[in-house]
C-alpha cells in the first residue's frame, strides 16, 4: 500500500514526465491549394510516426513525447518550404507550404472532385497551369489542347469556326466539359470550342479515361475542365490592360482587376477581339467577359462565385477550297456559365453546395440563294451539283443545362479519403428552323449519386475506388465504376510511379435523336445509352533532381452502342436513330517535361492512335468495318520550349499531325487529309514596371493544310501589342 500511495504522489507530482503532446496543421502549396491524402513522416532517432492529410489539408500526430522531430512530406514535385524540424514541448501547430520543384507537381481538382496531387491518382491526366497558358500567348482555347497527348482537334478553316475535340479518339461529344465544375455540353454531349478563348484561365486539367463514375453522362472518353482565375492570397488590388494588333486586320484590346481586401477576393477581366481571317464572309467579332468572386464566411467557410459569358459573330463561307464561297451566311453564338459553391472545411471533413447553370445559343443564317455550283478539287469534280438552302430567320439551337448538387469528403482513420454526392441535372432547349415553326422544345431531368474512396497504403500505393448511379429520363438507371492505382517507389526527387485505371462510361442521346419529329429524323425514345469500356497502364519517372519528367501510358477504349442514323422505309420515306455502332480506340501516349534551368524550360509529346470501326450499318465506305476513324490521326505531337533571360522571354511550339481520314462530303470523292506541321514562336520585353512589349507569330513558316478537309487554315499570323499591370502581378 505504502508503495503504491508513493506512485501516485510522484506520478502527481511529475506530470510533465507522462506529458504527451500534439502536433496538428494544413499542408497547402504556395499558392495555398490545400493537398489532401499527402504523407507526412515525423521522425527523430528511435520514433517515427507517419499520417495522412485530411480533405482540407488538415493534418494532427497524437500521442508526441516532447524533443526534436525532423518533418518530411513525400510528395514529387514538391519541395517542403522552410525549416523542416521542430521542437516539441507541447501542442503545437505547425502550418506546411509545399513550393515546386523545377518540374512541378500538379494539384488536380477533375479526377477526383477534389484537390489531388497527380502522382497520387492512377488515372491519366494533364494540367495547362496559368503559367504555361500565360507563356503560349494562344490566339484560341483550340490552340491550348493541341499541346495535351491524347486529344485532337479540328477547326473547320478560321478563327470563329466550329471546333471540336477529340479524345482518345472518341467522337466529338464523348467527352463532357466544364467551365468551374458546370457542365457545359449541349444535351449529347457536343461542345463547339469556337467561341472559347483563353481569357482569365486559371488553369486546364485534361482526364483521360471514361470519368462517368464521377460526372455521369457525356464522360465516355475524358473530361476537360477550365477554370477561370482567382486572386492570390497575398495580392493587392491591381489593374491590368493590354492591347495588340496583327494580320487580318486582327484588333483585340483586354482590361481586368483583381485583389483582395479583407475577406473578398475578386478577378474580372473584359476583352474585345475582331478580325477578318483570310477568306472571304469569315470576319469574326466577339465580346467577352469573365469574373470571379469570393469571401470568406469564417475561419472554416467560404463562398465562391464565378460568371463567363460571351457573344460573337463569324461569317461561313463553307468549303472554300473546293466549293465557291458563301457570301451570306453566318452563324451568332451566345453563351454563359455561371456557378455558386458554399464549402464548410472541418478538420477530418469538408462539405459543399454548389449550383451552375449553362446556356448556349447558336443562330444559323443564310438569307441568300446564291444557286448551284460544281464542286472541283485540281482536276476532279463532284458526281453532282450543289445547292445553296437559304434561311432568312436562321435555324436556331438553344440550349440549358440547371445542375445542383452537394458533396461530402470526410477522412475514415488514417488513410481513407470518401468522397459521397448527389447532383441534379436539368436541360432545356428551343431548337429549329425559325422560318417554318413549331420548334422542338425538349426537356430532360437527370439524377445522379457517386461514392468514391481515396486509400492510401505503406504510403506508396494509392488506390481510388469509385462508381455511380445515374437516372436519366431518356435511357432509365444505369450504374458505371472506375478503380485506380498508383504506386511510386523511390525517393520523391527520382521516383517512379507506376498507374493504372479502367472505367465505364455512358452518354445520353441528343435531343434530335430522342424527340425530333421530322420524317428525315424520327426521334426514338427507346435509345439505350451510348457506352465505353476503357482502361490504361502507364509508367512516370522524375529524373536529374526534379528537373525532368517522363511519361509513357497505354491505353484501350470500346465505344458501344453508338447511335446511328438509320432508313426506316422509302416509300414513303421515314428514318430515325438506333444503337447499331461500336468503334475501338487503343494506343500509346509519351510526354516529357523538362526544367534544365531557370532561365530554359522544354517539353514534347506524342500520341499513337490506332483507331476503327468495329461494327455499322453505314452504306458509306468511310463509315465501314475496319476503316479507321475520321478525322482523327494514327501520329501527332507537338514539341515546345520557352526561355527567359534578364528583361526578354519567349518561345516556341511545333505541331505536327499525320495523316488521318476524312471525306469532302461533296461529292467530290476525297477521302484522305494530308499531313501537316505549323510553328508557333512569341517573344516579350519589359520595358519597365508594369509594362510589356510582345510579339506573336503563329504558322510561322505559313504552311498550307487543312484541319477538316475542305477549309483552309490561316496562313502566317503575325500580331504585336502592349501590356501594362499595376500593382502586384497575379500569380
Amino acid at each position: 500500500m505504502r508503495r503504491l500511495l508513493v506512485f501516485i504522489l510522484v506520478s502527481l507530482l511529475s506530470p510533465l514526465a507522462w506529458a504527451q503532446s500534439t502536433l496538428s496543421g494544413t499542408v497547402c502549396t504556395s499558392d495555398g491549394v490545400p493537398l489532401p491524402q499527402v504523407a507526412i513522416v515525423l521522425e527523430k532517432p528511435g520514433s517515427l510516426r507517419r499520417v495522412t492529410s485530411g480533405p482540407a489539408g488538415h493534418y494532427r500526430i497524437d500521442g508526441l513525447a516532447s524533443g526534436d522531430y525532423t518533418i518530411r512530406v513525400e510528395a514529387p514535385g514538391l519541395i517542403l518550404d522552410g525549416d523542416a524540424r521542430v521542437n516539441l514541448g507541447a501542442d503545437t501547430r505547425l502550418d506546411l507550404t509545399l513550393k515546386p520543384a523545377p518540374v512541378r507537381e500538379q494539384i488536380v481538382v477533375t479526377a477526383t472532385r477534389g484537390d489531388a496531387p497527380a502522382s497520387a491518382l492512377g488515372v491519366s491526366v494533364s494540367v495547362l497551369d496559368r503559367e504555361r497558358i500565360r507563356e503560349r500567348e494562344a490566339s484560341s482555347f483550340l490552340d491550348l489542347l493541341r499541346e495535351v497527348p491524347g486529344v485532337t482537334v479540328a477547326r473547320a478553316g478560321a478563327l470563329g469556326s466550329q471546333s471540336s475535340a477529340f479524345v482518345r479518339g472518341g467522337e466529338s461529344n464523348f467527352a463532357r466539359v466544364l467551365i468551374d465544375g458546370v457542365p457545359v455540353n449541349e444535351a449529347g454531349g457536343y461542345y463547339n470550342f469556337a467561341a472559347q478563348f483563353p481569357l482569365e484561365l486559371a488553369r486546364v486539367e485534361v482526364v483521360r479515361g471514361a470519368a462517368s463514375s464521377l460526372y455521369g453522362t457525356d464522360a465516355l472518353a475524358g473530361v476537360i475542365h477550365l477554370v477561370t482565375q482567382r486572386a492570390g492570397l497575398d495580392a493587392k488590388p491591381s489593374a491590368s490592360a493590354e492591347v495588340e494588333a496583327g494580320d487580318f486586320a486582327w484588333r483585340r484590346a483586354r482590361g481586368g482587376t483583381s485583389g483582395r481586401a479583407g475577406r473578398l477576393d475578386w478577378n474580372a477581366g473584359l476583352v474585345y477581339l475582331e478580325t477578318d481571317n483570310e477568306h472571304p464572309n469569315s470576319a469574326f467579332e466577339q465580346k467577352a467577359g469573365a469574373i470571379a468572386l469570393g469571401a470568406q464566411l469564417g475561419e472554416r467557410s467560404s463562398l465562391r462565385a464565378v460568371l463567363r459569358g460571351e457573344t460573337s459573330t463569324a461569317g461561313t463561307p463553307g468549303a472554300v477550297a473546293y466549293a465557291r464561297p458563301d457570301r451570306d451566311a453566318s452563324s451568332e453564338h451566345d453563351e454563359l456559365v455561371a456557378s455558386a459553391a458554399f464549402r464548410h472545411a472541418r478538420d477530418r471533413s469538408a462539405h459543399e453546395l454548389h449550383a451552375g447553370i449553362a446556356s448556349t445559343d447558336q443562330l444559323s443564317k443564310n438569307p441568300l440563294d446564291s444557286g448551284s455550283y460544281l464542286p472541283r478539287a485540281g482536276a476532279r469534280s463532284a458526281a453532282f451539283a450543289s445547292s445553296d438552302f437559304p434561311n432568312a430567320l436562321g435555324y436556331q439551337n438553344d440550349t440549358r443545362r440547371l445542375t445542383l448538387g452537394y458533396q461530402l469528403e470526410t477522412q475514415l482513420g488514417g488513410s481513407h479519403l470518401a468522397t459521397a454526392g448527389a447532383e441534379l441535372e436539368r436541360e432545356t432547349g428551343e431548337i429549329g428552323d425559325r422560318s417554318a415553326p413549331p420548334f422542338l422544345s425538349p426537356q430532360r431531368t437527370n439524377v445522379g449519386a457517386y461514392v468514391q474512396d481515396r486509400i492510401t497504403l505503406w504510403r506508396r500505393l494509392a488506390l481510388t475506388l469509385g462508381g455511380r448511379v445515374e437516372r436519366n429520363d431518356s435511357f432509365g438507371t444505369r450504374a458505371v465504376p472506375r478503380p485506380a492505382a498508383a504506386w511510386r517507389v523511390g525517393a520523391a526527387s527520382r521516383a517512379t510511379t507506376l498507374r493504372a485505371s479502367a472505367g465505364a462510361g455512358i452518354k445520353e442521346p441528343s435531343f434530335f435523336q430522342s424527340f425530333g419529329v421530322s420524317v428525315f429524323a424520327l426521334g426514338n425514345p427507346d435509345l439505350k445509352p451510348e457506352r465505353s469500356r476503357s482502361y490504361d497502364a502507364g509508367i512516370e519517372q522524375r529524373l536529374l533532381r526534379d528537373r525532368l519528367r517522363v511519361e509513357a501510358t497505354l491505353f484501350h477504349h470500346d465505344y458501344r452502342d453508338q447511335i446511328a442514323y438509320k432508313v426506316l422505309s422509302n416509300a414513303p420515306f421515314r428514318a430515325s436513330y438506333e444503337n447499331l455502332g461500336r468503334t475501338r480506340a487503343r494506343g500509346l501516349e509519351l510526354t516529357l517535361d523538362s526544367a534544365p534551368s531557370g532561365y530554359v524550360r522544354f517539353g514534347a509529346q506524342y500520341t499513337r492512335l490506332d483507331g476503327k470501326v468495329l461494327v455499322s450499318t453505314s452504306s458509306n465506305p468511310l463509315y465501314a468495318v475496319g476503316e479507321p476513324l475520321l478525322r482523327r490521326p494514327a501520329n501527332q505531337g507537338s514539341l515546345w520550349a520557352s526561355f527567359q533571360v534578364s528583361r526578354i522571354s519567349g518561345g516556341a511550339t511545333w505541331m505536327l499531325v499525320g495523316e488521318r481520314a476524312d471525306s469532302d462530303f461533296l461529292g467530290i470523292g476525297l477521302t484522305k487529309n494530308e499531313a501537316y506541321s505549323r510553328l508557333d514562336a512569341r517573344v516579350r520585353v519589359a520595358l519597365r514596371s508594369g509594362l510589356e512589349a510582345f510579339a506573336v507569330a503563329e504558322n510561322l513558316l505559313d504552311r498550307k493544310y487543312q484541319e477538316v478537309l475542305g477549309y483552309p487554315a490561316l496562313g502566317r499570323a503575325v500580331r504585336a501589342g502592349v501590356r501594362f499591370r499595376t500593382g502586384e502581378d497575379r500569380p
